[in-house]
């Protein structure tokens, strides 16, 4: 049996699905990107206050992860390496901002809250990274509105195997003639 891949051979419900993972992922990413575009020193100072080094740069990089990763989570655009630095921005807000062990009271609940929902955003981008962006995609519509992926150059298809042997017909056996088997004799 084939390999398919990238949402080859799948219906449009499995497609239609993969779809909107990718278009609610983003959505959990979007706004809060947009809110710290505009107020990157604000993140970073913050990542300082709680103790990450070079807070500036990790800001900057986690800005930049979350405004293009999510643009790429739309279009279906390198799947796995989009969804690896999300993961990654992820676990660096997550593992820095939402301590909520070191809280107590409402506060401890609320970060607690945000801690729990990063982590079944984190799992949906694990089934994103692993189930890749469908046909209804970049990459879908890459390889052809039939599905079909195009075949790679220098790669010749082998043809396939009959299911079933055909018959052979039996070898031809010289007729002996009378002679011979005289002089056999």
């Amino acid at each position: 049996m084939e390999d398919k891949g990238m949402g080859e051979g799948r219906g449009a419900g499995i497609n239609g699905i993969l779809l909107l993972n990718r278009l609610l992922l983003a959505g959990c990413f979007l706004p809060v990107a947009i809110g710290r575009l505009s107020n990157i020193s604000g993140l970073a100072a913050a990542l300082t206050l709680k103790g990450m080094p070079y807070g500036d740069v990790v800001a900057t990089l986690i800005v930049l992860a979350e405004v293009f990763g999510p643009l790429a989570l739309i279009f279906g655009f390198a799947p796995r390496l989009s969804a690896s630095v999300l993961i990654a921005a992820l676990v660096v807000t997550t593992g820095t901002m939402h301590r909520f062990w070191d809280y107590g009271g409402l506060n401890r609940q609320a970060e607690q809250a945000i801690f729990l929902s990063h982590l079944g955003v984190l799992a949906g981008l694990l089934f994103y990274g692993l189930m890749g962006p469908g046909a209804w995609s970049w990459q879908g519509w890459w390889r052809g509105l039939n599905g079909k992926a195009k075949p790679a150059k220098g790669k010749k298809k082998q043809p396939s195997r009959p299911r079933t042997p055909k018959p052979r017909p039996a070898p031809a056996r010289p007729v002996a003639d009378e002679d011979e088997l005289a002089d056999a004799a």
